[in-house]
């Protein structure tokens, strides 16, 4: 049985609607959301409170979700989230990039919703 400690979701990104919206949608079916609108903010609410699932913009000012990503798989107990990029990039190297910078899954801008349901519901 899964608690609500496993449906725990840090949302980040810095287009407040894109956050306020995709969380509400999580939040309707039945998870657990907090956001942050820039990679430090990220990186401090995952230390703070380590959530079950990161959802992540690339393209953030100050730090990226790249750098946000790399900090946060430093940090104790944060190896093992899956961290999903999102980015409105469809280039053939941006996916192999979250990769490597520590993300367990690249999408595509707009979301396709159930497709990431269907992932959270995987390893949530």
């Amino acid at each position: 049985m899964k608690t609500s400690q496993d449906k725990r979701i840090l949302v980040v990104d810095d287009n407040r609607d894109a956050v306020e919206s995709l969380s509400m949608l999580l939040q309707v079916s039945g998870y657990e959301t907090s956001t942050a609108h820039d990679g430090y903010s990220a990186c401090d609410a995952a230390r703070d409170s380590i959530p079950s699932v990161i959802i992540m913009d690339l393209g953030m000012p100050w730090m990226d979700g790249f750098e946000a990503a790399r900090t946060i798989r430093r940090m104790p107990g944060a190896k093992q989230i899956p961290i999903i990029a999102v980015s409105g990039n469809s280039q053939s190297d941006t996916p192999k990039k979250a990769l490597a910078a520590g993300f367990t899954r690249h999408m595509t801008k707009p979301l396709d919703y159930d497709k990431l349901a269907q992932y959270l519901e995987e390893v949530a």
